[in-house]
């Protein structure tokens, strides 16, 4: 089971960027939307901003699975 931990992290963060470009998207569709409905005049570009970082993403999944694959103790 160990070994496929790297296969998992990969997979679950390839959903995590994508989930994460999606909502950015969303997110910068309902400001524009907001400040449209609100009558706001003026030029404004919404930030995008990217998924998190690989590490991040990492650390964060084997934090919370640390109950369910062995770890080396570094990880822990």
């Amino acid at each position: 089971l160990q070994e496929s931990v790297p296969d998992w992290i990969e997979a679950v963060r390839a959903v995590v960027d994508d989930y994460a470009d999606a909502s950015v998207e969303l997110a910068a569709d309902f400001y524009d939307a907001a400040r449209v409905a609100a009558r706001v005049t003026g030029w404004f570009t919404v930030p995008l901003v990217g998924p998190p970082p690989a590490e991040k993403t990492e650390s964060s999944l084997r934090w919370a699975t640390k109950d369910v694959w062995p770890r080396e103790r570094e990880q822990a």
